[in-house]
């Protein structure tokens, strides 16, 4: 989880500093934009400018984790793949077998997850999107799941008060982000991310019954 972490304050300072032709290269590439998706799938607005390819309508619903508008943002979610990452990682690992793998794929389901409900709810357009605040609210779903021990589900009571709470510090955030932070944040990438975690992290916990989460 400490290189994925670092991959993400390593992309960031490449697109700090990296020349302007560069970040004209990066920003369309990475950043998910609604409007341009869904013209792409020929049902969005009249007049908007598609992707050239559907690989390149698809790559930014996970590649858009990899770029932030700030460093507090980059910061922040590399932190918070550490701090909830780490207990991930060892619940997904089985004696020798390193978790590393479903580790990732926990952490690009959530991104991916995020993104499309981002999508879904800025149809037929709508802010783009960028960071890995999705991820990082998966492997937090993921945290909350383990914290419950061998018999935690998701509609267990202690999980779904969990997402009650979380909802709602997104929903504030959201509604306040703007003046408080000075940017908006997008919930629907928080949530997605959450519950697509907490999904494939069980999906791994089904398939590995006598594994130790």
């Amino acid at each position: 989880m400490t290189g994925l972490a670092g991959l993400i304050i390593l992309a960031h300072v490449v697109r700090v500093f990296s020349p302007s032709s560069w970040q004209g290269f990066m920003l369309p590439l990475g950043v998910l934009q609604p409007d341009r998706f869904w013209a792409s799938m020929g049902v969005g607005a009249q007049g908007v400018l598609p992707y050239n390819s559907p690989i390149e309508a698809l790559v930014p619903l996970l590649a858009s984790a990899l770029l932030h508008d700030g460093w507090a943002g980059a910061i922040l979610n590399a932190a918070l793949i550490v701090i909830f990452g780490r207990l991930v990682h060892a619940s997904l690992s089985i004696g020798r077998k390193s978790g590393a793998i479903p580790f990732l794929v926990v952490f690009a389901v959530s991104v991916v997850g995020g993104s499309f409900f981002h999508l879904v709810t800025q149809y037929p357009a709508g802010t783009g999107l960028i960071g890995a605040s999705g991820g990082a609210s998966g492997l937090f779903a993921a945290w909350v799941l383990i914290q419950e021990g061998r018999g935690g589900q998701i509609l267990s009571k202690r999980f779904l008060t969990v997402f009650l709470f979380f909802a709602v510090v997104n929903l504030a955030l959201w509604l306040m982000g703007p003046s408080l932070l000075g940017a908006g944040i997008s919930w629907q990438a928080h949530m997605g991310g959450f519950l697509a975690g907490a999904m494939m992290f069980q999906i791994y916990r089904a398939q590995r019954p006598r594994s130790r989460f």
